[in-house]
């Protein structure tokens, strides 16, 4: 299983967790399983993705359509429902800090050209709950709900370095069992990265997530339940070369967070 609520029905499989509820994490995966895809998924698509018997899928799929959060196109394909939209709604609309930061975010993509956003974390990924850009001539262009992994990113170092030391310990072994690929990668740029994004205030991916996108990004704050956000921006890399990412973007980036925290903080 590939997702993460696959791979949590997974090992609560292999703990015999009585509370674990395995039938509803596997709904759960075949919903991830649409993650930052475009287009419809077949039972088979989706049995491949998530690990699963197409059996379960099927019955899954018939289950998640009857109540909204999937939906059969007209090949009988399945594509996301609108009932998904509707629950994530009182998530969004609770983060007062995605109203309050807009304006900012918007100066900052117009000064880069790029594509300014907020994120959190989500088990190993982060995920965008905000993204503003002024502008559609750029290759990558991620909206809110868009994940990806933590590891080679500015955000998800910036992201990382709010994690006191059980967390960022939790994460490292949770690489190693479920991205076992990533796990060098981790050791060797990641966590110093992280490190050295506690000093300065700031992370910077050059290239790494992407080649042809530098990112810059700082951490923002936790919120009174532990979670934590980070904000960053995605620059073309033909707009900025690394060291003015460094010298100009990466200052303007602190002073973005610095304006953001303040807006936070005097709501």
């Amino acid at each position: 299983m590939t997702t993460t609520a696959a791979a949590a029905a997974a090992k609560a499989d292999d703990q015999a967790d009585p509370s674990f509820a395995t039938t509803l994490a596997h709904g759960l995966a075949v919903l991830a399983a649409f993650r930052n895809r475009s287009g419809s998924l077949s039972n088979a698509d989706l049995a491949l993705h998530t690990g699963l018997s197409r059996p379960t899928v099927s019955r899954l799929t018939y289950t998640l359509a009857q109540l909204g959060y999937l939906k059969r196109d007209a090949k009988g394909r399945f594509q996301l429902g609108l009932g998904i939209l509707a629950a994530a709604y009182p998530v969004l609309s609770a983060l007062k800090v995605r109203q309050l930061a807009r304006p900012l975010m918007r100066d900052f993509a117009a000064y880069t050209g790029g594509t300014v956003s907020i994120a959190m974390p989500f088990g190993l990924d982060f995920i965008y709950v905000e993204t503003v850009r002024t502008t559609d001539a750029v290759t990558h262009l991620p909206d809110v709900g868009f994940a990806s992994s933590l590891a080679p990113t500015a955000v998800g170092r910036a992201l990382l370095s709010l994690f006191n030391k059980e967390e960022l310990d939790a994460y490292v072994t949770g690489v190693k069992a479920e991205r076992p690929d990533e796990a060098d990668y981790v050791q060797a740029r990641t966590l110093p990265d992280v490190e050295l994004c506690k000093e300065r205030g700031f992370a910077i991916s050059l290239g790494e997530w992407r080649r042809e996108i530098f990112g810059v990004a700082a951490p923002l704050y936790r919120t009174a339940s532990g979670e934590c956000l980070a904000v960053n921006c995605g620059i073309p890399s033909f707009r900025f070369n690394a060291e003015q990412i460094e010298r100009e973007c990466a200052p303007r980036m602190l002073g973005l967070a610095r304006s953001i925290r303040s807006l936070v903080a005097g709501d």
